[in-house]
Parts: structure tokens; C-alpha cells; sequence
């Protein structure tokens, strides 16, 4: 990631100073929740599904406000460096205004290539789609060999970005603690990865970024990585118990303890990686159980 004393030796001292500006106006607009928060904590979504679906997957590094001349976000890998600005706005041009958004874009690759950073990319993020695909169809030729297009929807509150933005929900979906999470759950979890998004103002990988957001509101978010044999994780003589306790039907999902029987059902409030799930085993293999009433019972 650039600094402003590689700025300066790349592209000279009135572009450092430029870069240096842009930043502090870039950084000291981004008190509470904005645009650039809401895209950034969804790319992490996008990227922490990527792993659920893939475990080979590589976990990018994820920085907003990042410095360098295209700063509003950074996702880099060993294979990919790919940088964004957003605009969201109701008119936005590439050659408008006195740093205009292509100079900027290609300055940014001048300066990815000094670096030596992998495939660098730039993309301009908008609200609106029609203004997406007209800025799409203009890229100008000096910097369209590395800059695409992107559609992002401007909402004013997480809630309604999660209810208005299908993609956002797919992804939200694959990380939540249950297979069918309804929308109230999808927005919490989003709201999640925004909180954990903001206390990582120096960047981390999307995969920390996840586990910030678990620890802080734990039976929330799958744990990572992601397997099919999280039964392995009951102990042998917890699950002898239940299995003689009548009427009782149990399973292990996407890391947490799901039970049901007699017409009611459940889930454990902390992963089967937890203490608390532990020691809910220890009580279970302690108690011995026999009714679906005397197991309720030891439930937290």
C-alpha cells in the first residue's frame, strides 16, 4: 500500500500533496455510517461467502480509506490488487472538475506498477445503474485497460439496504448461523460485519474481519472455516445421552447445536466451538436426561 513518500517518488510532490489532501478530507468525512461503509462491509459478505463456497478460496486483505490516488477502498491478494472509488451521486463524469476521476485512475496505476503490486485494477462505484452503464459504455481509453464499472445501491440505513439488495442477502445468507435466515436476521448480521468493518480502521483480511464480528455477538455467524462434520465436536458420551432421551431430535448446522421435539424447537446461543457449549455438554453427561422435559431443563 502506497505511502505519500512513494506518491511523491512515483509521481512528484504536487500529486503527493494532492493524495495527502484527498485522504484527510476522505478520512475525516467517515464519522458514523456512510456509502463507502456500507460497500466496503459488503464486500467482505462477498468475500467471506466465497470462502464458505470454497475454502481454497484466498482471504483478501480488505482497507478502506487506504491512500494512494483511487483510496476509498482496497482489496488486495497475492494474485490481485484491486482499488475503488465511489461516487454517489446524481451526476458524476470522468474528465469533470479540476482532478478528474480518469487522471486520478490513471495516476493510481502509475503508481500500483512502481510498487510492484499484482494486477492492479481500478473501479468506479455509483448509486445509480443507469449512470453505472453510461459511465461503462465512456471509459476513457487511457485508463481502460485496468478500470471497470460498478452498480452499488445507496440506502440510508443498513435495514434497508439488506431488504432492497438481493446479492447482499445471497451472501449475508451463507454466513448466518441458520439455512433459512429471515430478513431481520440478514440485516443483523450485516450490521455485524459493519461494526467489525469500522474496528479495523488500519484493514485486516475479510476472515478476521468475520471473527471480530462473531466474538462481538457470538451465535450470530457460522464459525470459520467452514465443514460439513461439525458432529465430530460432541463429545461421545454427550451425545450417548441424548440418545436415550425420548422424543428428542438433534442435529449440528453450520456449527450450532439445533434441537427439537414435541412440537418445539431450538438453538443453541453459542457455537459448539464455545465454552458455554460445553459445559452444556458437561450438564448433559452429568444429569443424564431421560424426558424431553428433563433435557429443557438443562438448557441455559
Amino acid at each position: 500500500m502506497a505511502t505519500n513518500d512513494d506518491i511523491k517518488a512515483c509521481l512528484g510532490p504536487e500529486v503527493a500533496k494532492y493524495a495527502a489532501n484527498k485522504h484527510r478530507g476522505g478520512s475525516s468525512g467517515n464519522k458514523g455510517t456512510r456509502y463507502e461503509d456500507f460497500f466496503m462491509a459488503y464486500r467482505v459478505a462477498q468475500a467471506v461467502a466465497a470462502i464458505v463456497n470454497d475454502p481454497a478460496h484466498k482471504d483478501p486483505t480488505v482497507k478502506g480509506q487506504c491512500g494512494g490516488l483511487v483510496d476509498d477502498l482496497r482489496i488486495a491478494t497475492p494474485d490481485s490488487t484491486k482499488y475503488f472509488q465511489l461516487k454517489n451521486q446524481e451526476k458524476v463524469g470522468w474528465s469533470a472538475g479540476e482532478h478528474p476521476i480518469a487522471t486520478d485512475f490513471e495516476y493510481q496505476k502509475v503508481l500500483s506498477d512502481h510498487l510492484k503490486e499484482p494486477s492492479p485494477s481500478t473501479t468506479l462505484v455509483v448509486a445509480c445503474a443507469t449512470l453505472a452503464a453510461a459511465l461503462e459504455k465512456n471509459i476513457p481509453a487511457s485508463i481502460s485497460g485496468h478500470t471497470t464499472v460498478e452498480h452499488f445501491p445507496w440506502h440510508p440505513t443498513p435495514n434497508r439496504l439488506v431488504l432492497e439488495f438481493p446479492e447482499l442477502q445471497a451472501h449475508l445468507s451463507l454466513l448466518s448461523h441458520t439455512e433459512a435466515p429471515s430478513l431481520d436476521v440478514l440485516s443483523a448480521v450485516f450490521g455485524m460485519l459493519l461494526i467489525a468493518c469500522l474496528n479495523h480502521p488500519d484493514g485486516a483480511s475479510a476472515g478476521e474481519i468475520a471473527e471480530t464480528a462473531a466474538k462481538q455477538h457470538p451465535g450470530q455467524l457460522r464459525p470459520l472455516p467452514a465443514t460439513e462434520d461439525w458432529e465430530s465436536y460432541l463429545a461421545v458420551d454427550f451425545r450417548q445421552a441424548l440418545a436415550v432421551v425420548h422424543g428428542l431430535v438433534y442435529s449440528v448446522k453450520r456449527g450450532f447445536f439445533h434441537w427439537s421435539g414435541f412440537g418445539t424447537s431450538g438453538v443453541f446461543g453459542s457455537s459448539v466451538l464455545s465454552e458455554e457449549f460445553k459445559q452444556f455438554q458437561n450438564d448433559i453427561v452429568q444429569r443424564q436426561p431421560k424426558t424431553f422435559e428433563e433435557f429443557e431443563e438443562v438448557l441455559p
